[in-house]
């Protein structure tokens, strides 16, 4: 978990000032003050503007317009055989025309008189007598000109027939009666001259109106923005006080929010530190304690069944006991710690004959209460008399070989449980965190709210 950030006062927060908040706002008023009396002024003259003009006389002049129309329309289909055929003549005449100018750029010559005058020049020419390359030429050109007169009379006759097509196009023209078309299209021109000259009258009173419209508008627009300005500079100062006194309640909850971090760390790092140990201690191989423990009471036992005189020898020696336990606590029971032969009266018959004493010994065996502890740990049963040792030594071999056997399935099993413990703790401190996390993403009062219970796993744990 990171460490709390201690809050800052950001740059663009003040310390809200109160004198000059009103300043600002006394000087947007006078400006609004200002703006209106111009607003009101133009709203007056807009008043005083005379009413629209009667568009009575308007609306006659375009049904008038549109009746002429009607009119020239009707007169035009009644005519349209006469236009068909003189719109017949003239495509004729065009297409005519068209071909003459496209042969009159191939050949420079526009009439047979033309060609024949040409020819007879050359001939004169070659009869006079000129260089055979000349005549050549001369005798070329006098052959494409006989060849072309014949097209020089097909001009002839195609200008011959324009000219007929033409004359019979201005006597058609003449036949049609143009005076009530004239006399349509004079009174169209006369009331369209009219309906302009009201148009533009209009237009110059709607360009004035106008004018004092977007002046209006212009002001409204003035006025909307310094009510604008005055909406902001109250929201900025009202956001300015709201951020500069939730800094100063961060700020005053700080320290507080702090110590409760560190507590949480160092619950933290208390729980890391004991699952890493108990990780370790899970990963030592299972039942080593009991595996010397059986080997270190064989060891014991087996001292008193070696002969005679190593057995009251490690009856006698408390030596031989704490070497045979090296490694091991032994839980005393105030100051009286028990060994076979250790009593006073064994002290005195060592100078006795060994003989007697080999007699009169008891087969009663008293061990110290941490060897009886140790038998208890493995669960098996103390010996209490010399002549039970075999059967014990072989109930210990039995639980060595048990220990082994299990050791490996133990171990993993340890570091299973270890395991899991470990990420039920992690998983624990994780929901703690994203609780956390949650309850800071919230307003105050829910994060209150809710530290108690992003709190009581880490509480839990921790017991």
């Amino acid at each position: 978990m990171s460490e709390l950030i201690a809050p800052v006062l950001p740059e663009h927060v003040k310390k809200p000032n109160e004198e000059e908040h009103k300043k600002n706002l006394e000087k947007i008023n006078a400006n609004i003050e200002k703006i209106q009396k111009q607003f009101d002024a133009v709203r007056e003259k807009i008043n005083k503007l005379p009413a629209k003009g009667d568009n009575s006389r308007r609306e006659e002049i375009k049904t008038e317009l549109a009746e002429i129309r009607d009119k020239q329309a009707e007169l035009k289909k009644s005519r349209k055989a006469v236009y068909e055929q003189l719109d017949a003549i003239n495509d004729s005449i065009r297409k005519k025309v068209g071909s003459i100018k496209g042969f009159q750029t191939k050949i420079p010559f526009k009439t047979t008189e033309e060609v024949d005058a040409r020819i007879s020049e050359l001939e004169s020419k070659i009869e006079a007598g000129v260089r055979i390359v000349e005549e050549k030429k001369m005798l070329q050109e006098i052959t494409l000109l006989k060849r072309n007169r014949l097209s020089v009379e097909d001009v002839d006759e195609q200008q011959t027939a324009i000219n007929n097509e033409r004359a019979i196009h201005d006597e058609l023209k003449k036949n049609i009666d143009d005076s009530e078309a004239k006399k349509l299209s004079d009174r169209y021109e006369e009331l369209d001259a009219e309906f302009k000259l009201l148009f533009a009258d209009q237009s110059k009173q709607r360009e004035v109106r106008n004018q004092l419209y977007d002046e209006r508008t212009r002001l409204k627009t003035l006025l909307d923005e310094e009510y604008t300005k005055m909406r902001t500079l109250r929201d900025e100062h009202r956001k300015n006080n709201d951020e500069y006194y939730t800094f100063v309640r961060q700020l005053r909850e700080f320290k507080k929010e702090q110590e409760q971090l560190r507590k949480v760390q160092e619950e933290n790092e208390k729980r890391q530190e004991a699952a890493k140990q108990e990780l370790e201690l899970a990963a030592l191989p299972a039942f080593e304690s009991e595996i010397a423990l059986c080997d270190n009471l064989a060891i014991f036992l087996e001292g008193f069944i070696s002969s005679n005189n190593k057995t009251a020898a490690a009856a006698e020696s408390p030596a031989a006991v704490a070497q045979a336990f090296e490694g091991m606590v032994l839980k005393k029971k105030d100051d009286d710690v028990f060994f076979a032969g250790s009593s006073k009266k064994n002290k005195q018959q060592k100078n006795k004959d060994p003989k007697d004493t080999k007699e009169k010994k008891s087969d009663v065996l008293k061990l110290p209460l941490a060897t009886m502890e140790a038998f208890f740990d493995i669960k098996v049963t103390v010996p209490t008399k010399i002549s039970e040792i075999p059967a014990t030594l072989l109930k210990l071999k039995e639980r060595k070989a048990y220990y082994i056997a299990e050791q490996p399935k133990v171990t993993e099993l340890n570091k299973k449980n270890a395991e899991q413990k470990i990420a039920a703790m992690l998983k624990e401190e994780e929901e703690a965190a994203a609780a956390a996390a949650e309850a800071a993403a919230t307003p105050a009062p829910a994060a209150a709210a809710s530290e108690p219970a992003a709190a009581t796993p880490v509480a839990n744990e921790s017991e």
